[in-house]
């Protein structure tokens, strides 16, 4: 509850946590008095008592995004997507399964690594998965047995190569995500590995997602004055 707190506390928070409230608020696509009929059954239930649609609104005027408030400068994180190309990869995979067999496909993984146009590893606490291509899938999976867990056929790659000071600059995935999901595209991975943040998609997204980002990365080379570079595919 934020009772006591103030509604401005609850309108933030709430703003805070939707990146799409964020950009039609930055992009002025929807009034203020719209928002905050929107938000007012949640800002009531933060605070625990009934407010006012226009204090709300009042709030909704006042309010500051993340990106002016120092933890994530909105100009970083477009200069570094002007910087950025894209790349997008087709035929991939994704397995996810239990440890118990991750050192059974070590021995596989090498001799895939080769000739592989894609090859992912991540670790968690309780599984793993595999990013590959899609005609190594069926192998993998062979290997596996029973401890797989989920297969995800059908899936391409679009890939983000930004310069060295990616890993400086707080909110870039955040906006890039942002951006995708704004356009009801669901991404099934997301790895970040040095200057590349690599995102599987459904083949069916992955064009557009691509378009998307492509789009972004030229209207923030427009906004800072920095020549196009070309994005590939693969």
């Amino acid at each position: 509850m934020y009772k006591g707190k103030g509604i401005s506390e609850a309108v933030r928070k709430i703003i805070d946590s939707d990146p799409c409230m964020q950009e039609a608020l930055a992009a002025r696509v929807i009034s203020y008095s719209e928002l905050a009929r929107r938000i007012h059954p949640m800002v009531e239930r933060l605070i625990g008592d009934q407010v006012s649609v226009n204090s709300i609104k009042i709030a909704l005027t006042r309010y500051t995004p993340p990106q002016s408030r120092g933890r994530a400068p909105r100009r970083r994180v477009l200069d570094l997507l002007a910087r950025s190309s894209l790349e997008l990869r087709s035929s991939v995979a994704v397995v996810t399964a239990y440890r118990d067999k991750f050192r059974q496909v070590l021995k596989a993984l090498l001799e895939i690594e080769s000739k592989a146009r894609l090859l992912l590893v991540l670790q968690s606490i309780n599984t793993f998965t595999l990013i590959i291509d899609e005609e190594h899938l069926d192998t993998i999976v062979e290997m596996l047995g029973d401890s797989v867990v989920e297969t995800y056929r059908g899936q391409a790659a679009v890939i983000i190569v930004s310069p060295e000071d990616l890993v400086r600059v707080p909110g870039f995935v955040a906006h890039v995500t942002s951006l995708i999901a704004s356009e009801g595209i669901n991404i099934t991975q997301i790895e970040s590995s040095y200057t590349d943040t690599i995102l599987v998609l459904d083949k069916d997204d992955a064009m557009r997602a691509f378009d998307i980002l492509n789009k972004a990365i030229e209207i923030a080379k427009q906004q800072l004055g920095i020549a196009s570079r070309p994005t590939g595919q693969g």
